[in-house]
């Protein structure tokens, strides 16, 4: 336990001299981006704050309810999947101020709405009591811990005796609560395998009321008019830990940092949004796209999830609550965005899950708190050349890709020899049994119309593929060879590098013939044995610009029929499924016909490879505008999107469409080619 402390130090201690940017952007600037309050229409269950890692955070009650004025929502926690987002309870550090009139001390009452700020890294509420302003402000300190400054100020002509207590109910139906000492509490919760500890002021006094149900009373203060009395609470929880573990990491929080933990709080998140909008790029001039990256980078650090259980290494999950794992082609996108303003975490992102790299080289599809939880059914679409090679060209530590490489090599290797059927180079979707959703879990897309009427077939034991060749999959792995190359030649190995390349070369020309079709200009899946093209157009059909591994001749015709108002170029031209084909379902199901923000960026990226600069950017600035919620201050970011109508569509707060969103407005000023020149 004190070597993990002693590691998680380390890292904060690195993260806080992170500021790479010249500090002309503020925190103050980019004020309730997200509406994180319980009833707002778009998410009435209402969503929460974290960061550092922290598995717990914090959200808003709604104003106008004064029997919950005071204090937070929360703390809202996480944890094993079968947990998704529980609140501890509605308000659990609930504030009353008291004032000294005569010899009793009366309670003051809140008047009016309480104001919420959320900013990047900080919640802030403010409220009235009589002649009492009061502020509270919420942060992480650690990848454990937060911290919460309560300042009652003094706003009247003369001077006042003024007092306060906390109070609150673990409602959480499966919740522990004991007094640990005379200002702290223990909580236990989901039978005990997750712990709060919770403190309040030295001098303050606990006393439990009732079942899981506590008040504890500060001193008093004479208080001068314009006079302040602060105090601090702290909490912490610890994921799969005990008891004695939370308190071990709880007493490391020092009260006397109290204000040293807002600095640095300030310095870390400054550092973050500087990092992104201080990017030479036209997208980032316009003060609505600055809001939309900054909302981005707020739901990727609300999602991040330090190590804990048996994950190793922290990591980004898509969305708390939804989907509460680690998925593979999931957190190698979220690295690549988090290269530009994170990059420590963006090195983690990669290696949380090659920690779980199978003998054989397989990254399984997901990995979770407890690796009861994993999947490992099947892989994932192999992007994480591609994103290690996006982290190094930001970073320039080629120590990490030394790290990296053997592990990525092996599963290049993997794929060729566990997913390539019929042994002739090109690689199919599959699993470790004969269970077709297995090969459709693995591709990514789910339920996509062009795997209709496929089958598994058997490889070796435990590994099994369709009967289909997948032209995003040959794709990927065309470019990865690339990129592979390019990193061993920087490590020094130019004869793995060169063998690579030639294969790369080889893959490259194969795609061009095999899975192209000349009379409709764009590509396609092929039908093993037959070679028969699976003609379904889709969005798999421009991954080839991606990658580019299409001739410009062939790029220029995809382009065509992406913007074909007969095919995608109604809406907007980025829908998973042409809006012709008679299973097109863009309000239901995936990939019938959702947009979805990686394969948008896919679209744009393979647009700027091949010079078609123009378009890039036409529709880049139109995202905003086409679907719905992406830029609108107070709104989630969505999972996906209605293409017909740009509505939101499943899960919130969602990772890879927030990664892209910072790609797409901040990378046009990298300075390296996006797959190295061949």
């Amino acid at each position: 336990m004190k070597r993990k402390l002693v590691l998680i130090a380390a890292v904060l201690a690195l993260s806080f001299s992170q500021v790479f940017g010249k500090g002309k952007f503020k925190q103050e600037q980019f004020v309730n981006l997200l509406n994180i309050e319980v009833g707002y229409s778009v998410s009435p269950n209402g969503y929460f704050f974290s960061d550092l890692g922290d598995w717990h955070g914090y959200g808003f009650n709604n104003p106008s309810n004064l029997s919950l004025t005071g204090g937070f929502r929360g703390p809202a926690f996480a944890g094993e999947r079968s947990l998704k987002l529980q609140w501890l309870s509605d308000c659990f550090e609930k504030l009353t101020v008291v004032e000294k009139v005569g010899q009793d001390m009366e309670k003051i009452p809140f008047t009016g709405k309480s104001i919420h700020e959320y900013l990047p890294g900080r919640l802030c509420q403010q409220l009235q009591a009589g002649d009492i302003l009061i502020q509270l402000k919420e942060i992480a300190v650690s990848d454990r811990s937060t911290m919460i400054e309560y300042t009652l100020i003094n706003q009247g002509t003369e001077e006042k005796t003024i007092g306060a207590l906390l109070s609150g109910k673990a409602t959480y139906k499966d919740t522990q609560c004991k007094a640990l000492s005379k200002n702290s509490l223990g909580i236990g919760v989901a039978g005990n395998k997750h712990h709060f500890v919770v403190s309040f002021p030295e001098n303050s006094v606990l006393t439990m009321k009732a079942k899981n149900t506590y008040e504890t009373t500060m001193e008093s203060k004479q208080l001068r008019p314009g006079k302040s009395y602060v105090f601090y609470t702290f909490t912490t929880y610890c994921p799969a830990a005990s008891q004695e573990e939370a308190i071990a990491v709880h007493r490391t929080l020092e009260v006397k940092k109290a204000k040293k933990y807002l600095k640095e709080n300030q310095k870390r998140w400054e550092g973050y949004i500087n990092s992104i909008l201080e990017r030479p790029t036209p997208y980032l001039q316009s003060d609505r796209n600055r809001k939309w990256a900054v909302k981005a980078l707020m739901t990727l650090h609300t999602n991040w999830r330090s190590a804990a259980g048996d994950l190793k290494h922290a990591g980004v999950q898509p969305a708390t609550g939804h989907f509460d794992a680690f998925w593979a082609w999931d957190s190698w996108e979220h690295a690549t965005a988090l290269s530009i303003f994170n990059p420590e975490l963006a090195k983690d992102q990669m290696r949380t899950m090659f920690d779980f790299q199978t003998p054989e080289g397989m990254i399984i599809d997901l990995v979770s708190l407890y690796q009861k939880d994993n999947n490992k059914a099947c892989s994932k679409p192999p992007i994480a050349g591609w994103a290690t090679y996006m982290v190094y060209q930001r970073t320039g530590d080629k120590a990490f890709i030394k790290e990296m490489l053997p592990k990525l090599l092996k599963y290049h290797k993997w794929r060729y020899t566990y997913r390539d059927h019929d042994q002739n180079g090109l690689c199919e979707y599959g699993g470790i049994g004969p269970k077709v959703y297995m090969g459709q879990w693995e591709s990514g897309m789910d339920v996509a119309v062009k795997f209709h009427g496929v089958k598994m077939l058997k490889n070796a034991e435990g590994a099994y593929s369709f009967d289909q060749e997948s032209i995003e999959l040959n794709s990927y792995l065309c470019a990865e060879k690339f990129y592979l190359a390019y990193m061993l030649e920087e490590i020094g190995d130019k004869e793995q590098a060169a063998t690579l390349k030639a294969e790369g070369k080889k893959l490259r020309k194969m795609i061009q013939d095999k899975f192209f079709d000349k009379e409709t200009g764009f590509f396609y899946d092929r039908k093993l044995g037959t070679g028969e093209l699976v003609k379904v157009i889709d969005i798999s059909g421009w991954i080839p610009l991606f990658t580019k591994v299409a001739t410009p001749e062939q790029a220029a015709a995809v382009k065509k029929n992406m913007l074909d108002p007969e095919l995608f170029g109604t809406y907007f031209p980025f829908s998973s499924l042409n809006h012709k084909h008679p299973l097109y379902r863009p309000d239901r199901g995936y990939f019938r016909g959702q947009t979805w923000m990686n394969y948008t960026y896919f679209g744009i990226r393979g647009w700027k490879n091949y010079g078609f600069a123009e378009d890039a950017e036409k529709y880049t600035r139109l995202l905003p505008d086409r679907l719905k919620g992406l830029a609108d201050p107070g709104y989630p970011i969505r999972e996906n999107w209605n293409s017909a109508t740009g509505e939101g569509m499943t899960a919130m707060h969602f990772g890879w469409s927030s990664a892209f969103s910072i790609l797409l407005l901040s990378e046009d000023s990298d300075t390296f080619p996006y797959v190295p020149e061949i």
